[in-house]
């Protein structure tokens, strides 16, 4: 294979040294074939240049349009990585010296080197330039950010991955102050504002070396923004289910501790009703029917937070059976019908005629639909209605917030049974929170209105979820809210038709 003829630019004035310069480069020998371009002058040179295919550039410091230092700035400049060599007179070797510090790759003192050296020297700078062109791209595309600062503090260096962590330039960055302390093989977090305000956490790891002949140092930066976050996350987790655990084990305990005395409480008021300890006055018995509502309203508190606690503790037994949930929401319905009529609001309940049976605990189903009923009628205008229908899955749609069926049984065929008000409506931002603990919708933290333990959906979630089905909410601002429940059908189970008929009469259909 034919090697490639290296293309040398010598820029020098003097016609004798450029002849003797062009028989040193074209004897025969080991190396690179050459070909050698001259120019005279600064501007010849850097129009050679411009035109490209240049490998290696041999250049006298004294031209006739420049001088010194300032022609190897314009060479480099025009061409910044084409290697350059700089040629010198035997008294300004310290001259040369300094332009390699400024990036030419060697020097070389005229009248001191023959075609040998000269041709080695080329050779080296070519490629001394392809290693620092592979070391250029390792850092360009290194994802670690890398900066190189001086003694001083200074940025001499920064990559593309610097320029993204600090949000600047590269050019912006060097010659400024680091800003960060520098402290030779060790390894420290630091915190970098970038412009807009934003914060990141780097890690940053630091290792001294040379410099373009000065002593600096690399600063190896890591962002680990992402990585301190997730952590935090995680800490915040454990922290909120230590509080969880905590609270659920001060539920179960104070509950269990004021069940007693609440007993012994409820019987007095009973013995004070019945007039056991004396006659009884109109304005007594008033404050003694007080007594008794606020009573019964703390037993449905403890009760609440028992069931709970033993729900999610996995202590409450669910015992299930199959179970004619058409009969279950008659029961429930006809026991709310009484109450709700003088409130005003109207109880409807409509079931198909063929509902399937479903399998269930029926105890638990029907506190799950006292709890809909009761919430309902409380938030509802004028009308409540409950309906039921056999569905092909247990799914429900998406973000309902009431958790979702076990893929294992999602595909099982369900009986899906509806709670639907015309009442105010949930706002959009608290329906994901419906479900959660201690969540009362509509009612602020100290504000008037209902108030109850904000705990009833999430013993229906807990329930549900026992079952394997699923529960979730829809609703419209202004246009009341449906409680939908899906449990799973009771297999190999007929359709409970006489609870259907039993149903449609308790509609007065």
């Amino acid at each position: 294979m034919k090697s490639r003829t290296t293309q040398v630019l010598l820029l020098e004035d003097d016609p004798e040294y450029v002849l003797l310069m062009k028989t040193f480069l074209g004897e025969p020998g080991d190396g690179p074939r050459l070909r050698v371009t001259t120019a005279g002058t600064l501007a010849e040179g850097l129009e050679a240049l411009a035109k490209g295919g240049i490998d290696v550039v041999l250049l006298d410091l004294m031209l006739p349009d420049s001088r010194g230092l300032e022609t190897v700035g314009a060479v480099m400049a025009q061409a910044p990585h084409v290697p350059v060599i700089v040629l010198t007179g035997l008294y300004d070797e310290a001259l040369a010296l300094e332009a390699v510090g400024r990036g030419a790759q060697d020097y070389l003192v005229k009248a001191t080197f023959d075609a040998r050296l000269l041709k080695r020297s080329v050779a080296y700078a070519i490629e001394r330039a392809r290693l620092r062109a592979e070391l250029e791209n390792i850092l360009a595309n290194a994802a670690d950010s890398i900066v190189v600062v001086d003694s001083r503090n200074i940025v001499r260096y920064a990559n593309p991955a610097a320029e993204g962590l600090f949000g600047r330039k590269a050019e912006a960055m060097i010659g400024e102050p680091f800003g960060f302390a520098v402290e030779p093989r060790k390894t420290s977090e630091i915190r970098i504002t970038v412009p807009g305000g934003g914060e990141r956490i780097a890690e940053m790891r630091v290792s001294p070396l040379q410099w373009k002949r000065y002593e600096a140092f690399l600063a190896s930066i890591r962002d680990i923004t992402a990585l301190r976050r997730i952590e935090q996350i995680k800490a915040e987790i454990r922290e909120r289910r230590r509080m969880d655990q905590l609270k659920d084990e001060l539920m179960s305990t104070v509950s269990h501790e004021l069940r007693s005395p609440l007993t012994v409480i409820k019987a007095a008021i009973a013995n004070l009703y019945e007039g056991f300890a004396g006659p009884v006055e109109e304005s007594q018995m008033k404050l003694i029917a007080l007594a008794h509502r606020n009573v019964e309203r703390l037993a449905k508190i403890i009760n609440n937070l028992l069931d709970l606690s033993r729900l999610e503790s996995d202590q409450m037994r669910v015992e299930k059976e199959t179970v004619d949930l058409g009969a279950l929401a008659r029961e429930a319905v006809q026991s709310y019908q009484l109450a709700s009529g003088e409130k005003g609001v109207r109880v409807d309940l409509r079931l198909p005629v063929d509902l399937p049976a479903v399998f269930a605990d029926p105890d638990l189903v029907t506190q799950v639909l006292n709890n809909l009923l009761d919430n309902a009628v409380r938030f509802a205008h004028s009308s409540v209605t409950v309906s039921a229908e056999a569905v092909p899955s247990l799914a429900g749609p998406p973000g309902g917030g009431g958790g979702r069926a076990k893929a294992a049984v999602a595909d099982r065929p369900g009986v899906r049974i509806t709670v639907a008000d015309d009442g105010r409506g949930i706002p959009p931002d608290q329906r994901g929170q419906l479900f959660n603990k201690f969540v009362q919708v509509g009612r602020p933290p100290g504000g008037g209105g209902y108030k109850g333990t904000g705990l009833g959906l999430a013993i229906c979630k807990e329930i549900v979820t026992r079952h394997d089905g699923r529960i979730w909410v829809e609703s419209e601002v202004g246009r009341g809210a449906r409680f939908h429940m899906v449990l799973p059908q009771a297999a190999g189970e007929q359709p409970a038709r006489h609870a259907s008929k039993e149903g449609l009469q308790a509609d007065g259909r």
